[in-house]
């Protein structure tokens, strides 16, 4: 008899000893998980967009001042076809950033005799290069509206953009030109921007070096 009691007793002792558990406390982990994935994606979002201004400041004052050097694609004064110019532009983490600024300097115009290739009122409204190397450029309707016309001029704008982008940024495949968000079928009446495209090195004038070599007569 005793026995049993002392059993009992036991039994009795460990259940008061035994806490209950709390409701939701297996939440807790996944509570502090999805709170610290919200903190982590704000402060990617947060760095991104603080790191463009600060970036841009700090380059204004010279402080960050590294550059690479890019081929753009301006007219021919003689010909039909586009010719390269050199040009240095402020070298980025960020392809997307590099690319506008590229643009920027096509809108800009050339330093020397050849001819521009883009309204000088055109404005980049926005550029994006997707999973696939396809670069979407956003102009403003000034690229249209302000455009001289004429079938080569029409041509050798298109591809100094197309070209300029493809030939300096490998992760671009092609272009496709956009006007205020929207897809055209042409900016000036005459060739086809409705689907992407890709560079057209045909358009490219060759330097002297470049060109096929005449043979002399008896070799």
């Amino acid at each position: 008899m005793g026995g049993r009691q002392n059993i009992v007793k036991r039994n009795e002792t460990m259940k008061r000893r035994r806490k209950p558990r709390k409701k939701g406390s297996g939440a807790r982990p996944l509570l502090f998980l999805a709170l610290l994935g919200v903190v982590i994606l704000g402060g990617v979002v947060f760095y991104k967009e603080i790191s463009k201004p600060i970036r841009s400041w700090l380059e204004a004052k010279g402080v960050l001042n590294e550059k690479r050097q890019i081929t753009l694609y301006f007219g021919d004064p003689e010909s039909d076809f586009l010719v390269a110019e050199k040009r240095e532009i402020s070298k980025r983490d960020d392809v997307e950033e590099e690319a506008e600024e590229l643009i920027g300097e096509l809108v800009r115009g050339p330093k020397g005799k050849l001819i521009a290739t883009l309204p000088n009122r055109t404005r980049l409204l926005g550029f994006q290069i997707d999973e696939r190397g396809l670069a979407r450029v956003n102009f403003s309707k000034e690229l249209s509206k302000d455009h001289p016309g004429g079938s080569s001029g029409e041509m050798l704008t298109v591809y100094s953009v197309v070209n300029s982008l493809t030939r300096n940024f490998p992760q671009i495949k092609s272009v496709q030109l956009l006007i205020e968000g929207r897809r055209v079928e042409t900016i000036a009446g005459h060739l086809s921007v409705a689907h992407p495209l890709r560079s057209n090195l045909e358009l490219i004038k060759k330097s002297p070096s470049e060109l096929p070599q005449k043979r002399q007569p008896g070799g």
